[in-house]
C-alpha cells in the first residue's frame, strides 16, 4: 500500500477527498490531514508519505512552499495539487519542483481523482528511487503531459516563460501531427500504448525531441520539435516521420492511422491552433481517402474548392420517390447528391447533409414498421455504422444500399397493406357522414399517418381528403333530388358548415346544390 497525505485548509474539503476514493481498492493509504503546510511537515517527520496532495493557498505555509521544502527531503515524492481555475498562474511555480498532476477543484469528479492517483502510483511503481543519484527533479511527463493536452485544446492559456520551463528553445520550428486511428482489434489504452511503442523505436536513432500526448477523445497528438531545420526541411521530416509510423502500424497490425500535420508554428501559445488545423486536415481523409500523411497547406487547404452555392437536399422530393417506389430515380438523386459534396470538399456540410438523410431514413422505417423496439434497435445499428464511415465513397455506398434496403422492404410489404386502404375506403363509404381524420382512419388500419397518407394516394390515385370530400358530395347528390334542405343535407353527409359544402359542392360538381336540385328535378 503507498502512503499518501492529504493538506487542505478546508475540512469540508479534506473529507470530500477522503469519502469520494475507495483508497483501498486502489491500493492507496491515507496516513494523515494537515491544514497547512506546517502541519504537513510535521506528520512527514513521523512518516514519509508516497504521495502528497496539497492544496495551493493556505495559511501560515501555502502549497508552493511546502512543495519547496518537500523537495529538500524527498526529491522523488510524488505530489497531486488541488487549485481553483484561476490560481494556476500561481500554481506554475511548482511545475520547476517537479509535481505529478493537478485537478481544479470546481471540476474535481471522482473518476477523475481516481485516475489522477493512478497515474501517480504508477509512476511511482515503474520509477524506482533506489540508487538513483540526487538532483532536482525535471518536470513529470504526466504533468507535461496535461499542461499540452490542456494547451492544445484552449482550455489552458497560461504561457508565460512556459516554453523554457518545459525545456523547449525560443524561436524553434515545432509541428503537432494528430494521428486517427483507422478501425483495429486495439483497444483505445493498447492502440495508445502501441503506438507510443512504434514512435519510440523510430525515433530513438533520431536527435529530435517530441512528445507525445491524448486528447480528451483519446486520440493521440504528437508535438515535433525541429531545431535548426530550415522550413522545407522540416515539412520533409514530419512528414517522412509520419508516412514511417504508418508503415509501421500497418506492418504490425494490418491497419493504421489517418495523420493531420500541422503548419509550422515557433511557440507554443500557438498549439491551439495548430492542433486544430491538424484536426482539420485528418477531418479531409473525407475526401482524400483514409490511411494516409495530409498535411495543412499542401494536402488539405481550405477553402479550395472555391463553390459557396449551399447544397440543399428536398425531404418532400425523397419520400415521393420512396413511396412511389422510385428505386431508379432516387438513386440518381443520391448520386448528383453526392457529386455536390464531392466539389465542395466541405467536411462539416457532409455531417449536416448525412444527419439529414439519417433522420428521413429512420422516420420513413417508423412510418411503415409498428415495431418500435424493431425501430430503435435499427436506429443504433444506423448509427454504429456510421460511426465507423471515414470517407465520402464510403457514406455514399452505406446511404444508397439503406435506402435501396427500405424500398425493398416497402415493396415487399406493399401487396398486404394494399388490404388496409380496401379496409379504409370501405370505412369511408360507411361512415362518411361521422368526423373522420387521417389519423384516425391511420390508426384503424393500424398504419402510421405518413405512410398511410401516402399508400393511399398510390392506390387510389387520389388522397384521403380528396377521397373522402367526393364520396360525400356524391352522396350529397342522391339526396339532393329530394326535399331536404341544402343546409341539412351537408349536415348529414358530414360537412357541418352551410357555405362550406356549397362551396366544395360547385367545386367538385361544377354547379352549386340549388342549381344542381333544379337540374335533376328538370
Amino acid at each position: 500500500m503507498f502512503r499518501v497525505i492529504i493538506v487542505e485548509d478546508e475540512y469540508i474539503v479534506r473529507f470530500g477527498i477522503r469519502s469520494m476514493i475507495d483508497w483501498e481498492k486502489l491500493g492507496l493509504t491515507v496516513i494523515g490531514e494537515a491544514s497547512n503546510g506546517q502541519e504537513a511537515l510535521e506528520l512527514m517527520s513521523k512518516e514519509m508519505p508516497d504521495i502528497l496532495i496539497t492544496d495551493i493557498k493556505m495559511p501560515l505555509m501555502d502549497g508552493i512552499a511546502l512543495i519547496s521544502e518537500v523537495r529538500k527531503i524527498n526529491p522523488y515524492m510524488k505530489i497531486l495539487i488541488l487549485s481553483n481555475i484561476e490560481d494556476f498562474g500561481y500554481a506554475k511555480e511548482a511545475i520547476r519542483n517537479g509535481v505529478s498532476e493537478y485537478l481544479i477543484k470546481s471540476d474535481m469528479m471522482p473518476r477523475d481523482f481516481e485516475q489522477a492517483l493512478l497515474k501517480v502510483k504508477e509512476a511511482i511503481e515503474i520509477t524506482s528511487p533506489a540508487g538513483a543519484e540526487s538532483q532536482e527533479p525535471a518536470v513529470e511527463p504526466m504533468w507535461k503531459e496535461k499542461l499540452l493536452r490542456e494547451l492544445a485544446e484552449g482550455t489552458q492559456r497560461e504561457i508565460s516563460n512556459l516554453q523554457s520551463t518545459l525545456g523547449y528553445p525560443r524561436s524553434s520550428p515545432f509541428y503537432l501531427l494528430h494521428l486517427d486511428k483507422v478501425a483495429t482489434d486495439l483497444g483505445v489504452v493498447e492502440g495508445q500504448a502501441a503506438l507510443c511503442k512504434i514512435i519510440e523505436s523510430l525515433l530513438q536513432t533520431r536527435e529530435l525531441a517530441y512528445e507525445v500526448f491524448p486528447d480528451r477523445q483519446g486520440k493521440m497528438n504528437m508535438l515535433l520539435l525541429l531545431s535548426g531545420m530550415p522550413h522545407w526541411q522540416g515539412q520533409k521530416v514530419s512528414r517522412e516521420i509520419a508516412e514511417a509510423i504508418l508503415a509501421q502500424f500497418h506492418a504490425l497490425y494490418g491497419m493504421g492511422y489517418t495523420i493531420g500535420i500541422s503548419a509550422e508554428f515557433r511557440e507554443l501559445k500557438e498549439l491551439h491552433a495548430s492542433y486544430e488545423q491538424a484536426k482539420a486536415a485528418v477531418k479531409y481523409k473525407m475526401f482524400a481517402g483514409s490511411g494516409k500523411v495530409i498535411a495543412y497547406g499542401t494536402d488539405y487547404v481550405p477553402g479550395q474548392s472555391g463553390v459557396t452555392e449551399p447544397i440543399k437536399i428536398s425531404t418532400n422530393h425523397i419520400h415521393s420517390m420512396v413511396y412511389a417506389f422510385q428505386a431508379k430515380e432516387l438513386q440518381t438523386y443520391l448520386e448528383e447528391l453526392f457529386e455536390q459534396l464531392d466539389a465542395r470538399k466541405d467536411y462539416d456540410i457532409v455531417q449536416i447533409i448525412s444527419l439529414e438523410l439519417l433522420i428521413m431514413l429512420t422516420t420513413l422505417w417508423s412510418d411503415v414498421s409498428s415495431d418500435q423496439m424493431s425501430i430503435m434497435q435499427l436506429k443504433k445499428q444506423y448509427f454504429d455504422q456510421l460511426s465507423k464511415l471515414e470517407t465520402l465513397g464510403q457514406s455514399k455506398a452505406w446511404f444508397m444500399g439503406a435506402f435501396d434496403a427500405l424500398l425493398q422492404h416497402m415493396i415487399q410489404i406493399y401487396n398486404s397493406d394494399r388490404n388496409s386502404i380496401i379496409k379504409a375506403t370501405q370505412f369511408i363509404q360507411q361512415y362518411y357522414q361521422q368526423e373522420i381524420s387521417l389519423q384516425s382512419i391511420a390508426n384503424l388500419v393500424h398504419l402510421s399517418k405518413n405512410y398511410f397518407a401516402n399508400l393511399f394516394k398510390k392506390e387510389m390515385g387520389e388522397s384521403f381528403l380528396e377521397y373522402l370530400t367526393r364520396i360525400r358530395i356524391e352522396k350529397a347528390k342522391s339526396l339532393l333530388t329530394g326535399e331536404l334542405k341544402t343546409a341539412d343535407i351537408g349536415h348529414l353527409v358530414g360537412i357541418a358548415d352551410p357555405k362550406y359544402f356549397s362551396k366544395v359542392f360547385k367545386k367538385i360538381a361544377g354547379v352549386s346544390p340549388s342549381e344542381y336540385r333544379s337540374r335533376a328535378k328538370g
